[in-house]
């Protein structure tokens, strides 16, 4: 019964770190019903045979170091991710799992006087090694219902370069030798020397890991507070937006008043010319401040008139092709008018530096099955710097201030499950957007 139970608790340990995995890199290789459903199938048979397997030890060091890649190369099949992502991922949530196991094999060993083999393969399970199991059960639980960006900001931030993912790679490597070597201790039986190195281990990897989630802490905090003063200068600009075109609305009521009295003493006194020069002035006045309906979105209309406007008066050419029914119900009203926003007014900015007749900033917006796809084309005086944490560096001088425009947009794309892209060459520069 216990090496039933045993096995039971493995089983859902497992399908906890598939389903972490899955949460932080959804995107599937093939969208197919049946794929998926053969995915889950291959997936839930390896951990059936994985956890079945892991009764015949208890910190099973060879079963952590192959299901680590075993599993790796299976999820690389179905999903869109690195191989060595997922490598990274296996291993890093079989050590955090195996730590807390070796001072209790190790306390379990000198109170029953046996070696490592009796404890770990011989004797079997038993139900305070289960206990145990299933309070660390409990901890992946909390991680998964309530510590999830967290855990996303975590591994994703460990993932970041080439660099940090092989400096992972190989710390974990030393960590799985380390815990080796603990268990070698205790090839003829263990003892207090043992316990004593046995939680220092444990405390140093424990103190790694802790200060590794600390500055990621700090670095999620960070960014959270600086996308905060980034949506409240975007909303403070587009309300700005909307009070001067309130303005403008409340004295063309205001002057109609006096145009209208005008025209009436034109009309009574037959002075037709004058009342035509009138009405043909008004009507210019209209055509020029005329509203512009591109997507049928008040909000969005209203930010691109502006923008439209913008450009105008700094003499640059403007075309635009866009076609959409709909937009994506994965990114709010709010965040449209910061991506617009933040998108043009870059490309007005950098359009400004060139030459005036090579000013051109280009639009393209469709919606086609369910994909919404968005391109702002401009030309540009300098080249981008080159990119900083997989996006590109702000051309200003302060870097601390600037920059987290783009790196705004760049987040909310990817929190709905899009794409972001640049490309750029001789004078001209572009970013992709597909969701």
């Amino acid at each position: 019964m216990t090496q039933i139970l045993y096995g039971v608790i493995g089983f859902c340990k497992i399908i906890f770190g598939f389903l972490l995995f899955f949460r932080m890199f959804p995107e599937k290789r093939w969208n197919q019903r049946w794929t998926e459903g053969a995915g889950w199938c291959v997936l839930i048979g390896l951990a059936i045979s994985q956890a079945w397997d892991s009764r015949s030890g208890f910190i099973p060091w060879l079963q952590i170091f192959l299901n680590g890649i075993i599993n790796a190369a299976i999820i690389k099949i179905f999903y869109r991710c690195r191989f060595l992502d997922v490598w990274i991922w296996n291993w890093l949530y079989d050590i955090g799992y195996s730590l807390l196991k070796i001072p209790f094999i190790i306390a379990r060993g000198i109170y029953l006087d046996k070696g490592i083999f009796y404890l770990n393969v011989n004797g079997g399970r038993v139900l305070s090694e289960c206990i145990l199991c299933l309070f660390q059960l409990g901890i992946i639980c909390i991680f998964y219902f309530k510590c999830q960006e967290q855990v996303e900001f975590l591994l994703k931030e460990l993932l970041k370069s080439r660099r940090r993912r092989f400096l992972s790679l190989l710390t974990e490597m030393i960590i799985l030798l380390g815990i080796d070597w603990m268990i070698e201790l205790g090839v003829v039986e263990y003892d207090t020397m043992d316990m004593a190195v046995g939680v220092l281990f444990v405390f140093a990897v424990s103190m790694i890991l802790l200060l590794y989630m600390i500055y990621t802490m700090y670095m999620y905090s960070r960014m959270e507070q600086k996308n905060l003063c980034i949506h409240k200068e975007m909303l403070a600009r587009e309300n700005e937006i909307i009070t001067q075109y309130c303005r403008q609305d409340a004295k063309r009521l205001h002057d109609l008043k006096h145009t209208w009295i005008y025209l009436q003493n034109c009309l009574e006194e037959k002075r037709w010319g004058k009342a035509m020069e009138c009405i043909h002035e008004h009507l210019e006045e209209v055509k020029l401040c005329q509203r512009h309906v591109r997507t049928g979105i008040p909000e969005i209309d209203l930010i691109l008139d502006y923008k439209c406007r913008q450009m105008e008066k700094n003499g640059i050419q403007f075309s635009e092709d866009i076609k959409v029914d709909s937009l994506p119900e994965s990114v709010s009203g709010e965040d449209y008018m910061i991506i617009w926003g933040n998108l043009l007014d870059n490309a007005i900015e950098a359009s400004q530096k060139c030459e005036a007749e090579e000013r051109e900033i280009h639009l393209e917006i469709k919606s086609v099955n369910e994909m919404f796809l968005l391109k702002i084309w401009n030309t540009c005086l300098e080249q981008p710097r080159k990119m900083k944490r997989n996006w590109l560096m702000t051309t200003k001088k302060d870097s601390i201030c600037h920059g987290w425009g783009m790196a705004n947009v760049k987040q909310i794309v990817e929190s709905a499950g899009g794409e972001i892209d640049y490309t750029c060459g001789g004078n001209w520069f572009q970013v992709n957007i597909l969701i």
